[in-house]
């Protein structure tokens, strides 16, 4: 980051290719692939503007995570937008979801083999605070400190959050698709 604070091209690129596919992944999961793309890329516009405004008292990972997510917040408060999901990245050409980790003891609540279709319909049926934060949690990486922090939400909150979502999916996947 000191780097690309110093306009070091390649330090931003770097920070792009780390970047790029879990960000795109989270938007993918919330929106649709065009508006994915546009945020992404107007996610790492900000990032490139606000490079100076980087103070390491968080951890890079937070801070590009926290101006994504502000994103997506103004992409809905300007759009008026419901969100429009499209789950081609959570799923392999089988219908396989494949992003969820089985070793996880929390991830066990999800069946092995979801298709893209109850997915996207146990996922639509989700309150949208509730998606966000569990599409945070698979995609980013972060800790639920983290999570925590972006979305201005206590801990205790997200954990419980997240363990109901994934209730809630395992329970419409179980019943076929439908919560």
């Amino acid at each position: 980051m000191k780097l690309f604070q110093a306009n070091d091209a390649e330090a931003f690129n770097e920070i792009y290719e780390r970047f790029k596919a879990p960000l795109y992944s989270y938007f993918f999961g919330l929106l649709n692939s065009t508006m994915a793309e546009d945020l992404l890329q107007e996610t790492f516009l900000k990032i490139a503007l606000k490079r100076d405004t980087f103070r390491y008292e968080c951890r890079l990972k937070t801070w590009i995570w926290t101006i994504a997510k502000n994103n997506l917040l103004d992409y809905w408060r300007t759009q008026d937008h419901k969100m429009l999901n499209s789950f081609d990245q959570l799923c392999n050409d089988e219908g396989e979801e494949i992003i969820l980790d089985s070793n996880d003891s929390q991830e066990e609540l999800y069946l092995k083999k979801v298709t893209k279709a109850q997915l996207k319909l146990c996922s639509d049926e989700l309150p949208l605070g509730q998606r966000e934060i569990l599409f945070l949690h698979i995609q980013s990486e972060l800790s639920n400190q983290e999570i925590a922090d972006i979305s201005q939400v206590e801990i205790g909150a997200i954990k419980s959050i997240i363990f109901r979502s994934k209730v809630k999916l395992s329970a419409c996947f179980k019943r076929g698709g439908h919560l």
